[in-house]
């Protein structure tokens, strides 16, 4: 992946400044193979969402292309998102 779209990289490897950036682009790679989507199809929802938000953290947006992806696929609705989003803040104070 090149251009805005393009992970964080040092000396060639991927970063991640936090464990849950990690987890997170896994979980696009995983999402992406299981529903036999083109990788371009999560790319189009990332580079949108840094469009939109350019100031924004680069996994804060890889995290909201997800969810994109996740509600345009029909895995979950917004709702369902919200939900897990209101718990996960609960958890975590």
């Amino acid at each position: 992946m090149t251009g805005p779209a393009a992970p964080p990289r040092r000396n060639g490897e991927l970063v991640f400044e936090a464990p849950w950036e990690g987890r997170a682009f896994g979980m696009a790679l995983a999402l992406v193979q299981k529903l036999g989507l083109e990788w371009r199809t999560f790319q189009e929802h990332l580079i949108a969402e840094i469009a939109s938000h350019p100031n924004a953290p680069y996994y804060e947006s890889w995290v909201a292309a997800l969810e994109r992806l996740v509600v345009s696929q029909g895995v979950a609705s917004e709702s369902e998102l919200a939900r897990a989003r209101a718990r996960v803040t609960a958890e975590t104070g």
